[in-house]
C-alpha cells in the first residue's frame, strides 16, 4: 500500500517536474544546472556530504578529511557517469531555502534513492527537506547497500563510522535506532527490490 501511494505521488509529480541541463557535479549532494538561460544549483534532498556526515565532537568519529575526500571523489565519479555533463535532468523541488536554493528529488531513475542504494552515498535522515516516505526508503536502502557491500560499503570501512546510527526506518516515520525491534528492519530491507 504504502508503495502505491508512493509511486502515485511520484508519478503525479512527474507531471510537475521541471527540466535542466546539467552544467556541473559540484559535490555529493549539490548540482549546478542551466534552466532557460539562467545557471543554479540544486540540492538534493537527502543526500548527507561526507564532510559533514556524523561530525560531531559527541560522536567522537575519527574519519580524517583526506579519507573523506577519497570517499566523496568516488561518489562524484558515480554522480557524473549518472548525470554527465550537458545531460537533461527531471526535477521536483521538495523546498527551498532561505537563500533560494532548491531542494530536489531527481527523476532521472529516482537518483536521490538510487544513489543510496547503490552505495554511493550516505542518507541525511535529519533533513527536514526529505519527506518522511522517501526518508524511511533512503533508510532502509542505506542498511541494503551496507548489508550487501555495496558501492563505497564494500570498499571503505569508514563508511560505517560515518553512518548516522541513531535513526532507522520504522513504519511511516523514522525513530531513534533503540526503538526498533531487528526483525522489523530485516523485514523492510528484504522487501527491496534486487
Amino acid at each position: 500500500m504504502k508503495k502505491t501511494v508512493l509511486l502515485m505521488a511520484l508519478s503525479i509529480s512527474l507531471t510537475l517536474a521541471q527540466s535542466a541541463k546539467v552544467v556541473e557535479i559540484i559535490s555529493e549532494n549539490t548540482l549546478k544546472v542551466e534552466e532557460n538561460g539562467a545557471e543554479k544549483k540544486l540540492h538534493l534532498s537527502g543526500i548527507e556530504l561526507f564532510s559533514k556526515a556524523n561530525n560531531t565532537k559527541e560522536n567522537n568519529i575519527t574519519v580524517n578529511p583526506n579519507e573523506r575526500e577519497a570517499l566523496k571523489k568516488e561518489a562524484l565519479s558515480y554522480i557524473e557517469k549518472m548525470l554527465p555533463k550537458g545531460s537533461t535532468l527531471q526535477y521536483i523541488t521538495v523546498s527551498k531555502d532561505k537563500f533560494g536554493i532548491q531542494y530536489v528529488w531527481i527523476d532521472n531513475h529516482e537518483l536521490n534513492y538510487k544513489i543510496i542504494r547503490d552505495g554511493f552515498a550516505l542518507t541525511n535522515p535529519e533533513d527536514p527537506s526529505l519527506p518522511s516516505g522517501f526518508r524511511n526508503r533512503m533508510l532502509i536502502a542505506q542498511n541494503y547497500a551496507k548489508e550487501k557491500g555495496i558501492g563505497l560499503w564494500g570498499k571503505h570501512k569508514e563508511m560505517s563510522a560515518l553512518e548516522n546510527q541513531n535513526v532507522v526506518a520504522c513504519g511511516c516515520g523514522f525513530t531513534r535506532k533503540r526503538d526498533v525491534a531487528s526483525d522489523t528492519l530485516k523485514r523492510l530491507q528484504e522487501s527491496l527490490p534486487n
